[in-house]
């Protein structure tokens, strides 16, 4: 039976607030396991304006002012008790950056403090949370930097899922290897599907025959800000099409504790482009000899 895990990106107030209990109630019903990534920092949308507008349909007309017009706010403390679901529903949180618009803009020109800084925040917000330190890392819109893979493997998180890739793997960078799984997202989203004026409905017909005869592990990413809020009916169709195919719905979690590292291919992290993107994203590059 193959696995598909889910990996559920929560970026916003909105996505946070509202898509996460959402979710949490339909893939219960539909018995599959997920991840779900957590921005627990401020909400900034608005410093990403023209991304936050495209979000606005779904999430409502304060996220593209967010951190402008409109106060931030940590995530983390005005959505802790829709985000407290995730654990109590049987799902797997674990972290993405803790400001996410600042980790999206900068993290290519970031030093290595700036990135500690980050991902310590996020990590005390997400303990504060749950009362445990997180095991999952899932970088935002596959927005890589070198240290974080350091800071990750020294903190002891079982696996991370951070760029675009075909399967999972050992990172190098530069000649550093990094002996921490990487669960690369090996689907296109449906938000790229639906690119151009391609329906939902043929989006996720083009996901299920994509799935159709796969016979290796599969990532799936979404958003709570996007198929929690605007696109639940389509996800558990897909979701139930996935099932129909006999594949399992699994968290990042579930699908790292069943792999052998020492079978894993080393792959190189480069940086290119994707159909229907708008930046350079960390995309799981040739095969590296360790």
């Amino acid at each position: 039976m193959t696995q598909i895990a889910l990996r559920i990106h929560v970026g916003t107030l909105a996505g946070a607030r509202h898509g996460v209990p959402l979710l949490v109630e339909r893939l219960q019903a539909l018995q599959a396991g997920a991840t779900f990534l957590l921005c627990l920092g401020p909400d900034q949308s608005g410093r990403a304006f023209s991304q936050a507008m495209r979000m606005r349909r779904h999430c409502g007309w304060k996220t593209p002012f967010r951190g402008t017009l409109i106060p931030a706010g940590d995530i983390g403390t005005k959505a802790a008790e829709s985000l407290r679901l995730i654990e109590a529903g049987g799902f797997e949180a674990g972290i993405s950056a803790w400001n996410r618009v600042a980790w999206e803009k900068t993290v290519h020109e970031a030093n290595n403090d700036w990135v500690t800084q980050d991902l310590n925040r996020a990590m005390a917000a997400f303990d504060h949370l749950f009362g445990h330190a997180p095991k999952i890392f899932g970088a935002p819109d596959w927005q890589m930097h070198r240290h974080q893979l350091r800071l990750l493997q020294r903190q002891g998180f079982s696996c991370a899922s951070d760029c675009r890739g075909q399967h999972p793997f050992l990172p190098a960078w530069a000649g550093e290897i990094f002996p921490l799984p990487q669960l690369p997202t090996s689907l296109p989203t449906l938000e790229e599907l639906m690119h151009g004026g391609r329906s939902d409905e043929a989006a996720v017909a083009r996901l299920l025959e994509l799935t159709q005869n796969s016979n290796g592990p599969q990532v799936f990413s979404l958003r709570a800000e996007h198929e929690g809020l605007g696109y639940l009916e389509d996800l558990a169709k897909l979701c139930a099409g996935w099932q129909a195919q006999g594949h399992q719905l699994v968290s990042l979690g579930t699908l790292a504790s069943g792999l052998e590292l020492k079978t894993l291919p080393y792959g190189e992290i480069r940086q290119g482009d994707i159909p229907h993107h708008f930046r350079p994203v960390a995309l799981q590059g040739k095969a590296h000899l360790a």
